[in-house]
């Protein structure tokens, strides 16, 4: 078991390094973090991180699987990411009335998980004594990813409800998924009402939608998970969705236009998949 647990980490951290990197951030500050991490494990539906937290901490999920929710007011929230392994959560995104950093995004355990904790301070620390170059280097990098991002958001709020979810369980099988005979399993186990808060419609839909790619060939269902088969086309939100449905010979789904149209009072988008950062 300790072996196992010992291979899981040193995955994980492969994983985080090769993201981090992509920040331009140099190993000996990635090492340096590593090395000061705090391991801690979370029960299935344990509260992880409160919004309006100023305890600067980030974390590094281990294992398992981390719902990260946007609250909406008068005490609702709706999920923006099901953020899995190598990835980090928990950082905060703004300014409070006080000054100081506070975290925007709640999260909250999907599975049993084991997180790495960091402190910010230490990072900051680190990061004050970069030379000019290194730090203009990383802004470059971080400008780079807020823009894909932006893109990314652009792209969804313009699209029908179906390519909307396309590209939702895409981004899931590209971060949690794993291959087999049929096509690609989605490990986490995630339901009709999560989906639709991810892509902004009604639980309803989101049935009829999965119901219509199940019946088109694209989808199936095996247990509580579902599995996205060999003709499913990760590019399809490139290209006209009528074109590609005719392609694929699927059952063309009654699709809206518009984001507001059968949609809840709240809606949301999700995020990239970007390894480095698992909140928007």
């Amino acid at each position: 078991m300790t072996t196992n647990v010992t291979r899981q980490r040193e995955e994980v951290f492969a994983i985080l390094r090769a993201s981090l990197s992509r920040l331009n951030l140099p190993m000996d500050l990635v090492e340096e973090l590593i090395d000061r991490h705090i391991a801690v494990v979370f029960e299935k539906h344990a509260l992880v991180f409160c919004e309006g937290n100023t305890d600067g901490m980030l974390a590094c999920i281990f294992s398992g699987y981390v719902n990260v929710y946007c609250p909406v007011g008068d005490g609702d929230r709706t999920l923006v990411r099901l953020a899995g392994p190598g990835e980090i959560i928990g950082y905060p995104d703004y300014i409070d009335e006080k000054g100081r950093h506070a975290r925007l995004f709640e999260a909250q355990a999907a599975s049993k998980c084991t997180l790495a904790l960091f402190s910010c301070e230490h990072a900051t620390r680190l990061l004050a004594g970069l030379p000019v170059d290194a730090l203009i280097s990383i802004l470059a990098a971080l400008n780079t990813f807020w823009s894909e991002n932006l893109r990314f958001f652009t792209i969804l709020l313009n699209l029908p409800h179906w390519d909307r979810l396309t590209m939702v369980l895409s981004d899931l099988a590209m971060r949690a998924g794993a291959r087999d005979s049929e096509g690609i399993i989605l490990i986490p186990e995630i339901g009709h009402e999560d989906l639709a808060e991810m892509i902004g419609c009604s639980r309803p839909l989101v049935s009829r939608l999965i119901a219509e790619m199940i019946e088109s060939g694209l989808l199936a269902r095996r247990g509580k998970q579902y599995v996205l088969l060999k003709n499913w086309d990760f590019n399809q939100h490139n290209r006209s969705p009528q074109k590609t449905v005719r392609r694929l010979r699927a059952v063309p789904p009654r699709r809206s236009s518009t984001f507001a149209a059968d949609s809840p009072k709240r809606c949301v988008v999700v995020a990239s998949s970007h390894p480095v950062m698992a909140e928007r």
